[in-house]
């Protein structure tokens, strides 16, 4: 059960009679596959008069990064605000009159996917606005697991805005109540949280909350791939079966492919798929031991493979490559500057914390 079918079980809505907004997408269904809106415009409780949407839009349809401007609902007549558009931060005005926030998004729990900066946007709006929240939780595939660097101020940027490890492995939940806890604004927020009855999504129940996270596999994996993002000559099958879950390149090292890197967790099997007549090859990756599973250790173990084979000015300093890009990913410039000195994996990650503190929300 997700935070939403746990609040539907309630006999009574909290706060029955509020002028409410709902920030949610595609992915914000319930278990029989329903809407949150079309349960909720059926309860009549409440009085719904806005939708908000993240990053790829309220259908998940629009491609990473693509702008996503304001529009009406064309089945329930309602204003959807865009978070993805002209503003990344709800206006004042957006916020005037109502009563209650309600955040229904799929994340993933990794902080460079852009829908933890969403929830940390919003609610600091809410609480400047003085309208309360409630956020309902959906599980992540990579609960629990934790790895990567903190956040370096100086790269603060969308794609990094809270200072936890780049992998945090929280849901929406329990991310909202450690920023209830933590951030300075999100404090002077009344934030309640439906938590999510499970610890894991299975491949059943995924809604990809994006066009590219196409199953819990390519979730898991994204934090090991994501980094094509900042190094264009690298092909990741974004939004095919295996998207985000596999590594190609043109030039791949032979080397590479006969002996893949010893990773932490998972695997990486050679793969060769043709793109415009020519083939590239590379490396599809498959997880063994989730719980051993270190997925920036795991892309660091992959970048220092391809760097000591093909140089380091192949990743970086070639006329697509986008280092500054990369920093923001990564949440700093350290782990970049170390890649380029020729330190190991192991030397980069050594000081990554692998916990967080405690968020559990009651």
């Amino acid at each position: 059960m997700s935070g939403l079918d746990r609040l539907l079980e309630l006999p009574r809505l909290p706060r029955a009679g509020s002028k409410v907004g709902f920030l949610g997408h595609h992915a914000s269904l319930t278990r029989d596959g329903i809407h949150a809106i079309d349960q909720l415009l059926k309860r009549s409780e409440w009085d719904i008069v806005r939708l908000f949407s993240p990053e790829h839009g309220f259908f998940g349809t629009s491609a990473a990064g693509e702008p996503v401007a304001n529009s009406l609902h064309p089945v329930w007549g309602l204003p959807v605000h865009s978070l993805y558009g002209e503003h990344r931060s709800p206006l004042p005005e957006w916020l005037t009159g109502l009563d209650l926030m309600v955040i229904d998004l799929q994340d993933l729990g990794v902080r460079c996917y852009t829908y933890a900066s969403t929830l940390l946007l919003m609610m600091r709006a809410c609480a400047r606005a003085g309208v309360s929240v409630i956020v309902l939780d959906r599980s992540t595939p990579l609960a629990g697991i934790v790895d990567g660097p903190e956040l370096d101020p100086a790269c603060q940027s969308f794609v990094g805005m809270i200072d936890l490890p780049l992998v945090f492995g929280l849901g929406q939940g329990d991310l909202a109540h450690f920023l209830n806890m933590h951030d300075s604004e999100c404090r002077k927020l009344d934030v309640q949280i439906f938590r999510d009855s499970e610890t894991t999504a299975s491949e059943a129940e995924w809604v990809p909350p994006s066009p590219a996270i196409v199953s819990p596999l390519s979730a898991q994996l994204y934090p090991v791939t994501v980094w094509c993002e900042a190094i264009p000559e690298v092909d990741v099958n974004r939004g095919g079966p295996t998207s985000f879950m596999e590594w190609t390149m043109p030039d791949f090292p032979p080397a590479l492919l006969d002996a893949p890197p010893s990773f932490t967790g998972m695997i990486g099997e050679p793969v060769e798929r043709h793109i415009e007549l020519k083939a590239w090859r590379g490396l599809q990756f498959r997880i063994t031991h989730l719980r051993e599973y270190r997925p920036l250790q795991n892309a660091l173990i992959l970048l220092c493979a391809l760097r000591d084979h093909l140089g380091a000015e192949r990743l970086f300093d070639n006329h697509e490559a986008r280092p500054e890009f990369f920093d923001k990913l990564m949440g700093g410039s350290s782990v970049r500057h170390q890649l380029q000195k020729g330190e190991s994996a192991e030397t980069i990650c050594r000081k990554w914390r692998t916990s967080l503190p405690t968020t559990k929300s009651q």
